[in-house]
């Protein structure tokens, strides 16, 4: 098998192709588009059908399709996109699936680039999934070929997390000879009511994935991804990429004086191979981002063996439980935990920038600010402070500027909500001409039927800029660049039932927009102005 320099994103995608996938689908949102960016790059040579769909959802639904036909798909999603994707996985749980299916979630501890700090692992019990963590390239790749064996063998999705710094990290991988794998094809599974979760079977249904759940348990404790190095008795635990970092502070060579656990299988948890570990030690040191979920659960099982091993970690001061654990944070929560301890390597908390992952500035010369600022002016002409509702993307560099932002589509809701308080000013609602295809236009719809007072703005950049420039229905192309059809957000708004509907730009909007804004701001009821400019990262 041929060794390669690899970095993780192009590992996982390597994975996917190697795992023999027909599908793959996702939403822009770093870490995973990195690793979706790579596998657009493989596909036409493996004949893989790659789409940026409109929204989370829809890329879940659209791979579970091809799972039912019998095809090995996966879904690749932020943490955030995650949440969008929650109603079809909390009934897919239920539906024992047919092709591989895996879902790759790209977690942003320390929020990067995102809303929240949010820690997605905290779904696992939930969506009662396998979740998975790899701590190197190498080990992502065989995580993601054994996530697609064990979906198939057990009937259920699969989860494998990484973060933003794992995404950034490179190393020697293995890869298999063959250059065309094989893609499995089981055949389409029409099989009445396994798809189908109703009230009458539910609870059935829900007894069979627990049963299911036992076997998962079992293979989570046979799992390669679970190792246990050294001795002593003292322990650390650490949980995926995390693993990776404390090896960095204590050295590759296992110690005298620690014993180390690598969790890879974060749900199930292993509860053999924690319970051995835990029976050889006297104190344990556990290392997770964000939540202390995995030191509960070690907690638990601790206290259900009868060992008086005493944890360490997030519940105890010893680790941060907010943001991203860094290296120094580990060196110095391993001084604590046992004094006296030599690190391989010493970090400081002064080198901390230096450990925060990259991320490129994709906004930098938006004009978006200008358009806030003209809107802002035109209000001012008629005596108005109009509040502004923004979502997530391009209006984060200009989040001094508006009154609230929260999630994907969010934007017209909220600001409807503020109009319907009854505010004095003008409520208005600008968002990205991506985010109206995510999942504005049945805000839209809401705000048409109750006959909203409300003027949304959608800045259209012609493209999803904020990750990285990938295309969208609005566009004429698909992920591949081929000629694809460019929806009208005009036109849909129109057809929605917004009777005010206008498109300006991108050169004529000085003459045009103080115009537009202030008939817009002064005349009540619903309107829609689309604001078309130039990126000057694309110009």
């Amino acid at each position: 098998m041929p060794t390669q320099h690899l970095t993780s994103p192009r590992a996982i995608a390597e994975a996917a192709v190697s795992a023999g996938i027909t599908l793959a689908t996702s939403y822009p949102g770093s870490p995973a588009s990195e690793v979706f960016a790579e596998l657009i790059a493989l596909a036409p040579s493996h004949e893989i059908h790659v789409e940026w769909s409109s929204n989370e959802k829809v890329a879940v639904e659209v791979a579970i399709g091809a799972s039912i036909a019998g095809r090995r798909s996966m879904v690749a999603t932020k943490s955030v996109g995650m949440n969008v994707m929650l109603d079809p996985l909390m009934a897919l749980n239920l539906t024992p699936v047919h092709g591989g299916l895996v879902i790759l979630v790209g977690d942003d501890p320390g929020g990067y680039g995102s809303q929240n700090d949010q820690d997605s692992r905290a779904l696992a019990p939930m969506l009662e999934m396998p979740w998975l963590e790899p701590s190197t390239p190498a080990e992502g790749f065989a995580m993601l070929g054994s996530a697609f064996e064990l979906s198939e063998r057990l009937n259920t999705a699969v989860v494998v997390r990484i973060t933003r710094s794992f995404a950034q990290q490179s190393g020697p991988v293995e890869l298999p000879d063959e250059s065309h794998p094989p893609k499995p094809d089981l055949g389409l599974a029409r099989q009445t009511w396994r798809f189908v979760p109703v009230p009458r079977n539910v609870v059935a249904k829900h007894r069979e994935l627990h049963q299911r759940l036992g076997q998962m348990e079992a293979w989570a404790d046979q799992a390669p991804f679970n190792r246990i190095e050294g001795q002593g008795r003292l322990g650390a635990i650490a949980a995926g990429f995390a693993r990776r970092k404390l090896l960095d502070v204590i050295g590759e060579t296992p110690r005298d004086d620690l014993r180390v656990l690598g969790l890879g299988t974060l749900f199930p948890v292993p509860r053999e191979v924690v319970g051995r570990f835990l029976d050889g030690c006297d104190e344990v040191l556990i290392l997770e981002e964000n939540e202390p979920l995995l030191e509960v659960a070690i907690g638990a099982i601790a206290h259900e063996r009868g060992l008086p091993v005493r944890l360490f970690g997030k519940r105890s001061g010893h680790v941060a439980r907010e943001g991203e654990l860094y290296r120094w944070q580990i060196l110095r929560a391993l001084e604590r935990f046992a004094p006296g301890f030599i690190p391989a390597r010493t970090y400081l908390e002064a080198d901390e920038p230096a450990e925060r992952p990259t991320r490129e500035n994709y906004c930098a010369g938006c004009r978006f600010g200008e358009i806030v600022e003209a809107l802002k002016a035109a209000a001012a002409r008629i005596g108005q402070n109009p509040v502004i509702v923004g979502d997530p993307g391009c209006l984060a560099p200009v989040g001094d500027r508006i009154d609230a932002k929260f999630a994907m589509g969010s934007a017209v809701g909220v600001a409807d909500g503020l109009a319907r308080a009854g505010i004095r000013d003008r409520a208005v609602a600008m968002f990205g001409d991506s985010s109206f295809f995510h999942l504005t236009m049945p805000a839209i719809a809401n705000a048409v039927h109750h006959q909203s007072d409300l003027l949304m703005v959608v800045l259209d950049n012609g493209s999803t800029v904020t990750t990285g420039f990938q295309p969208h229905p609005g566009q004429p192309l698909d992920a591949l660049g081929q000629p694809a059809p460019a929806l009208d957000i005009e036109a849909i708004a129109r057809a929605i039932g917004v009777e005010r509907a206008v498109t300006v730009g991108p050169d004529n909007l000085d003459d045009r927009l103080p115009e537009l804004f202030h008939d817009g701001l002064a005349r009540r009821g619903l309107a829609l102005i689309v604001v078309r400019t130039r990126c000057n990262r694309t110009d």
